[in-house]
């Protein structure tokens, strides 16, 4: 077996189910999130676009997650926290709209937050 594939198998062995689904749900969040701030027609273009491009910093974000990169994980538990206040503040979306978003990104961050002990301890450099 190629050295580089030894190396992938041995890194998806260690990414721990809850990691993977969280990173699915950020996804499947990201893709309807997108999609509902394309069709709203009172946002500029510019804004939307905007939108759109830091929705998709989630699954960048994701992306980086399922290989165990500790900067990716804030980056996502920053994002996801952020989307539970922006449930709260979306005062002209529905309420089960609101409550969804909340409770998936809720659900999100916690099953990130029960993977955090999958992410290799950093080292500090000595003085």
């Amino acid at each position: 077996m190629h050295p580089v594939a030894s190396c992938q198998v041995r890194l998806a062995a260690m990414v721990p189910r809850t990691l993977r689904v969280a990173v699915g749900l950020v996804a499947v969040e990201a893709l309807v999130e997108a999609v509902a701030v394309a069709g709203r027609a009172e946002l500029t273009p510019g804004l939307r676009v905007g939108l759109i491009l830091c929705i998709s910093l989630k699954w960048g974000f994701g992306w980086r997650v399922l290989r165990l990169s500790a900067g990716a994980m804030l980056g996502l538990l920053l994002l996801q926290g952020t989307t539970i206040v922006a449930a709260f503040g979306a005062v002209e979306a529905s309420m089960g709209a609101r409550l969804a978003l909340g409770a998936v990104a809720l659900t999100s961050l916690v099953l990130l937050s029960s993977s955090l002990h999958a992410f290799p301890s950093p080292t500090l450099p000595k003085a």
